[in-house]
């Protein structure tokens, strides 16, 4: 047996503390490594660098926007509440076609909608923004000054090495401005400059409207931008009532075609002389909706002949007189309350023919159409012609106080 000698303690000594040191160091770093994104060679970027990496992905947002205006696509958004035990107690389920016209106005064609049978909270204007059409987190150039973005380093997923920022706005818009901004995470891609994944939740809240954090993730869609192709959320919207209404949200895009509708939106007094209010052609309106249709050539179509309906989308907010819907006094035997929407046609002046409650209280429907019937509308221009155009108004009802 080797005799132990104070030198050779005092060496095993220092072994064990050099072998400690080394376990530890390696314990930190595994548990930043779990809780932070790598950041491997972030070190290396200056902030004048990582100025550069925002503005060109927030220019490349800017592209994405204008791209995407020259694409059909297909939307198919799936809303679940979510009851005490797991079980899904109530949905909404919407299956759109969408265009964009040349000025980036977006316009619907719903192929799949059935009554949606949620039972803790309705659909608002917001959340169905929320849902229209593409990523409503896009940081475009011209809104990048109104965000704060803090680099956090860089992260591979995938095959993709990416940069990640937190993001927030510098200042909170006023819950009634119609401004919303996104507070979150994204990850940009370190080659192509392009958000390829986002995570956070719109604002402003209110005391009555909530939103759910969400993930989205893109798609590169003929090898050059990075198009949203999936959403998803499973949260707790906590109201400052104590009210908690947990929601599950799955948002497909698909069907990524190149092509776009020619549409403008003209005043009373400039539409075509034949379709003025003195002079409008009597037709029968359409009864089924339809997408708007390709220009067809002038040899192969009568001027007697009726253009289809446009589809509008939600057409509150473009609407130039929007009479308020009156609380019938019926409605305060049940106490009915919520939403109200109404499927409308607009003729060629911008007058509504027709509305019909399609969801809601029973009770507030005859409200809502009574009051659609009084909109006014811009006359919209197909290829040089006004049409008739479907769309959907809401309306929300508060049983008054006694």
């Amino acid at each position: 047996m080797t005799p132990i000698t104070r030198k050779s303690l005092q060496i095993a000594l220092c072994a064990a503390v050099l072998l400690l040191t080394a376990n530890l160091t390696l314990a930190q770093q595994t548990t930043a490594d779990a809780k932070a994104p790598t950041t491997a060679g972030s070190a290396n970027l200056t902030q004048a660098q990582i100025d550069n990496i925002i503005r060109r992905f927030t220019a490349k947002e800017t592209e994405f926007r204008n791209a995407l205006n020259q694409y059909f696509f297909k939307r198919d958004a799936l809303i679940q509440e979510i009851g005490m035990g797991g079980q899904v107690v109530g949905e909404y389920h919407r299956v759109s076609d969408f265009t964009f016209d040349d000025k980036g106005n977006r316009y619907e064609k719903i192929n799949f909608f059935p009554m949606p049978s949620l039972q803790g909270a309705t659909m608002t204007n917001e959340d169905l923004e929320d849902l229209g059409g593409v990523n409503p987190f896009a940081l475009e150039g011209a809104k990048a000054a109104l965000y704060n973005f803090k680099y956090v380093g860089k992260e591979r997923i995938d095959e993709l090495d990416l940069y990640v920022f937190d993001v927030g706005p510098k200042v909170m818009p006023d819950p009634k401005s119609k401004d919303r901004v996104f507070v979150g995470r994204i990850w940009v891609d370190d080659h192509d400059l392009q958000i390829v994944k986002a995570k956070g939740k719109a604002g402003p809240e209110t005391k009555k409207n909530k939103f759910p954090t969400v993930e989205t993730y893109r798609e590169q869609i003929d090898g050059k931008f990075w198009f949203p192709t999936y959403v998803y959320a499973d949260d707790d919207l906590v109201f400052d009532n104590g009210t908690d209404f947990r929601i599950r949200m799955r948002v497909k895009y698909t069907d990524f075609k190149v092509g776009r509708g020619t549409v403008t939106i003209t005043e009373v007094g400039d539409a075509p002389e034949q379709v003025k209010p003195d002079t409008q052609p009597q037709s029968k309106p359409e009864t089924q909706p339809t997408s708007p249709k390709a220009p067809t050539p002038a040899n192969t179509q009568s001027s007697s002949e009726e253009k289809a309906p446009a589809e509008g989308g939600f057409l509150n907010g473009k609407a130039i007189d929007l009479p308020k819907a009156v609380y019938p006094d019926e409605a305060r035997k049940s106490h009915a309350a919520g939403t109200v929407q109404v499927q409308v046609l607009v003729d060629e002046t911008g007058k509504v023919v027709s509305a019909q409650a399609s969801f809601g209280p029973e009770a507030l429907r005859a409200a809502a159409e009574k009051a659609a019937m009084g909109a006014r509308f811009k006359p919209m221009i197909v290829d040089g012609a006004a049409v008739k155009v479907s769309g959907i108004l809401t309306y929300d009802f508060v049983e008054p106080k006694p």
